[in-house]
């Protein structure tokens, strides 16, 4: 084994890579392509603000005398604002059917229809209000639905407050000439005063919940989510990439009719085998360096990484031994692939079925049972979770240590495994 023929393979291999449009293509603007599309159309910038509905308005309560009526209502929904933004762009209609039929063709995303009475009954008892739900597809009808029935919700607690308060208010005021100021209730320490009111307050709302927020830091912004899907972009590139640069790495010579002078050279097999692993790594380091900038840059991506802590320095090694993990299933594959176009094609569909078995892209608690468990005895399934550990949920050295050993382990068998296959397939090449 000779360094000088080591470094040799390496600048051949990493030459002959760039110069292919294919292998540059998956390898450099897919990652890049991959990020960018995740960064504005899977999770566009207005993620994380609030959605304005465009909302349709019958209004028949227009007219009433009432101290509130379907007029205040309109009101109310066009200047009602969530963290600064306006909740509903309204439009009003004179007729249901109008609506309707806007509704239907997709260019509303929700309507009210507001009753004749709507005011009058909304304070003295209980009124109704027809709602309804628009959609330009499957996700944004669940959006839709979720803002408008919190809507209506909020609205309704708010105005049950206020009938409690005012109960209360005349309760006190003239509730003295019909009852005795310190009449109680037996078991009771309160007045029947302060007893109704802690009453119906919990008529209103019988539990009041605070909802605390603890998720992990990178769920909670748009641009830590990104920084998360940015490695996962560098994830699915080191899957089906390392697959690729382990399965070409004999019948690519080969088919180039470069392989017997190789063998008839000085350098050794170990030495191309060697060289070609070191420029894959390389290879699937570029790969990971351009989504990462192209993330941050391009997306506004946030990658949590702290050099500053040891368990953070695993990640980088997790990826190493990833890239190897790959390459050495790659030089499996190559045991049943005769020709280059059959191994890069085999390649990329077994990379990317791993990808969503492996809880990069999607997670694993949507799949099937039996998908999970694919997963799961996935060694690549376990360098990725370690990850996930340190990079989201802040895992500490001592908990992802074990994991890291049995990636360590396994990209160990598998690489030997592969050398194996690719010794394997230089023989069976030379005797041909």
């Amino acid at each position: 084994m000779r360094w000088s023929a080591i470094k040799a393979f390496v600048v051949k291999e990493l030459k002959t890579t760039l110069r292919s449009r294919e292998q540059l293509f998956w390898i450099v603007f897919w990652p890049m392509i991959l990020v960018l599309m995740t960064g504005y159309i899977f999770i566009p910038p207005s993620v994380d603000q609030p959605k304005t509905l465009k909302i349709g308005v019958v209004n028949y309560d227009n007219r009433s005398t009432a101290p509130f009526n379907g007029s205040y209502f309109v009101q109310i929904l066009d200047e009602v604002e969530y963290k600064g933004v306006k909740l509903f762009d309204v439009v009003e209609y004179e007729n249901e059917s109008t609506m309707v039929d806007d509704l239907k063709g997709g260019r509303l995303d929700g309507g009210f229809l507001i009753p004749r009475g709507f005011g009058a009954n909304l304070m003295m008892g209980q009124a109704t209000l027809r709602i309804y739900v628009g959609a330009s597809d499957l996700q944004s009808a669940q959006i839709n639905e979720a803002i408008l029935r919190g809507f209506i919700e909020g609205m309704s607690r708010e105005i049950a407050y206020r009938k409690v308060n005012e109960t209360i208010y005349y309760m006190r005021r003239y509730g003295s000439q019909y009852m005795p100021e310190n009449l109680t209730i037996p078991g009771f320490n309160e007045t029947l005063v302060e007893f109704l009111e802690v009453w119906m307050t919990g008529l209103v709302e019988p539990i009041n919940a605070t909802f605390v927020d603890v998720k992990p830091e990178t769920l909670m912004t748009r641009s830590t989510v990104i920084g998360w899907y940015t490695l996962g972009a560098a994830g699915m590139s080191i899957l089906y990439t390392g697959l690729n640069i382990g399965s070409l790495m004999a019948v690519g010579e080969k088919e180039r009719g470069t392989l017997k002078r190789l063998l008839a050279s000085p350098a050794t097999s170990t030495d191309m085998l060697i060289g070609k692993t070191l420029a894959g790594v390389l290879t699937l380091g570029l790969t990971t360096g351009l989504s990462v900038i192209v993330g941050i840059f391009g997306c506004g991506a946030k990658i949590l990484w702290n050099p500053l802590k040891p368990e953070h320095w695993l990640v980088p090694l997790l990826l190493v031994l990833g890239s190897l993990l790959m390459i050495g299933f790659g030089m499996l594959l190559s045991l049943v692939t005769k020709t280059a176009r059959g191994a890069s094609g085999l390649s990329t569909v077994l990379g990317m079925m791993l990808s969503f078995t492996a809880g990069i892209w999607f997670p694993k608690s949507w799949m099937p049972e039996w998908m999970r468990f694919l997963g799961d005895v996935f060694p690549a399934t376990w360098a990725i979770d370690a990850m996930r550990s340190i990079m989201v949920f802040e895992a500490g050295l001592a908990e992802v240590l074990l994991d890291t050993f049995k990636v360590l382990a396994a990209t160990t068998v598998i690489y030997l495994l592969g050398i194996l296959a690719y010794r394997t397939v230089l023989r069976r090449y030379a005797e041909a």
